[in-house]
């Protein structure tokens, strides 16, 4: 075997091996990919089944059994006070919007990953046609913040990979007309 056969078989083995490495990074890339959008829609579907059973609920303490009239603002829950009331234990106890406020709820989904969804209330004010501002004055506008993480859930798009929160928002009002 002379010199230049020898040059042709190591050119080769080092293509090959380029070859093999390239085709390894794209399966693990495709992996990743895969595993990055599983848990994704996992969290979306978490994050909107909390906004859907909300949405089921009474705007606030006050208007569960009986209605308002739009003089009656002061009768609505401090932004203080939001949170579960006393006896309601989880999620399917809730009776109004705002028992959702920092409530925490983990899932472990089995052969996925474990997540963490929270929420937020907060009163809103409307500035037409289209500015919301939260306040804790009471009004007859609540927005619902919903986050939903993981510590699977990383945001590779940075140099440093950091874990990623999903966000999701509903805005409630309340409305009585006689």
């Amino acid at each position: 075997m002379g010199l230049g056969q020898t040059l042709l078989t190591i050119m080769a083995l080092m293509l090959m091996g380029r070859l093999i490495l390239t085709v390894n990074r794209t399966v693990l890339e495709v992996g990743s990919t895969k595993d990055v959008a599983e848990y994704r829609i996992t969290a979306t579907s978490l994050g909107t089944s909390m906004l859907e059973y909300a949405h089921d609920l009474a705007f606030d303490e006050a208007t569960v059994d009986t209605f308002l009239t739009s003089t009656q603002v002061s009768s609505l829950t401090a932004s203080a006070s939001f949170g579960a009331e006393t006896g309601e234990t989880n999620y399917l106890l809730f009776d109004d919007v705002d028992d959702y406020h920092n409530y925490v709820k983990i899932d472990t989904i089995p052969n996925s990953a474990i997540f963490y969804t929270t929420a937020r209330i907060d009163y809103l004010t409307v500035t037409p046609p289209t500015s919301f501002t939260t306040t804790t004055s009471k009004s007859f506008n609540k927005m619902i913040t919903v986050y939903v993480t993981s510590p699977y859930m990383m945001d590779y798009s940075l140099d440093v990979p950091v874990q990623d929160t999903l966000k999701f928002r509903s805005i409630f009002s309340y409305w009585y007309f006689r």
